[in-house]
């Protein structure tokens, strides 16, 4: 019974680490780059949702969704003014230009809100449905099933735009062969630019749904953003049913490992995985390696 509570527990933020996976790997497949500002686009969704309800007093919906359009145009923002000057350039340029613009916006972020944790405001009330075999007894939270229900639409939503809408197929062409897309008279900036919205949109999401869960804090993006491309590597970079599998299975992973082993270990499970992953698989569990012909 414990391990099935333990199940159900990190189905909630196994959704969430699937939503900053796939913020991540849908910007790698199609431009190639490994964004490190993914998680302070991250941190600034939780950030955003965080003053809407304490400070204007919308409902919870009202601030997800708005969370999620700042979230995106801060991703947005910083494809335009840091990425695009660079994506011709050396692929180290846009490596560093990535790592110094999460620096800055992290800080930044400190500065602003100061290095300190805070928890959201209750948003409406919770129940709890208990069910009890003989001495087990097995308990989910509505929270839980609220999470798991938005991260679920989020993903069948999204899948719909990438398999069935004309811009969502070009990203699926795109992811394979970007330059052949352009030369097919897709508009290439576009394109990358409606990316990063897609990217910023799923990282505001996980940033509101975590803040529902835990505390924020200014550096919160670090951590989210390393297991988000843990998860990445695990589904397969460049896969977004595989970035949804796996960061299902981590997020029980987690859980599991915080019940029989020790809470303490819970960050480092990721990265076991990932390099495990690496080692086995390095495609990922549904990734998929591209011959060249040469």
């Amino acid at each position: 019974m414990l391990l099935l509570q333990q199940i159900i527990n990190g189905l909630a933020l196994g959704g969430i680490y699937a939503l900053i996976a796939i913020g991540w790997t849908v910007v790698f497949g199609i431009v190639g780059l490994i964004n490190w500002t993914h998680g302070e686009v991250f941190m600034i969704g939780a950030f955003v949702g965080y003053l809407l309800l304490t400070t204007v007093k919308v409902n919870l919906l009202s601030a997800l969704i708005l969370a999620m359009a700042a979230s995106g145009l801060t991703a947005y923002l910083i494809e335009r003014l840091a990425y695009r000057p660079l994506r011709t350039g050396p692929r180290l340029a846009l490596f560093i230009t990535a790592l110094g613009a999460s620096m800055f916006l992290r800080n930044l972020a400190a500065l602003i809100w100061e290095p300190h944790s805070r928890a959201y405001p209750p948003t409406f009330e919770f129940s709890v449905l208990t069910l009890s075999w003989g001495n087990s007894v097995l308990t989910v939270n509505s929270l839980q099933l609220f999470i798991f229900g938005v991260t679920l639409a989020i993903m069948v939503f999204l899948q719909w735009f990438i398999t069935r809408t004309m811009m969502g197929k070009a990203m699926l062409a795109a992811s394979q062969d970007l330059e052949a897309v352009s030369l097919m008279g897709v508009e290439v900036n576009t394109l990358v630019t409606i990316t990063f919205w897609v990217s910023g949109l799923l990282g505001g999401a996980a940033g509101v749904l975590v803040g529902v869960m835990y505390a924020i804090d200014p550096m919160m993006g670090a951590m989210a953003g390393l297991k988000g491309w843990a998860v990445a590597v695990l589904g397969g970079v460049g896969s977004i049913t595989g970035a949804m599998v796996a960061g299902l299975l981590l997020g029980v992973a987690e859980n599991i490992s915080s019940a029989y082993i020790s809470s303490g270990y819970r960050d480092a499970i990721a990265f076991v995985i990932m390099i495990l992953t690496l080692v086995v698989k390095p495609t990922g569990l549904m990734g998929f390696k591209f011959e060249e012909k040469v």
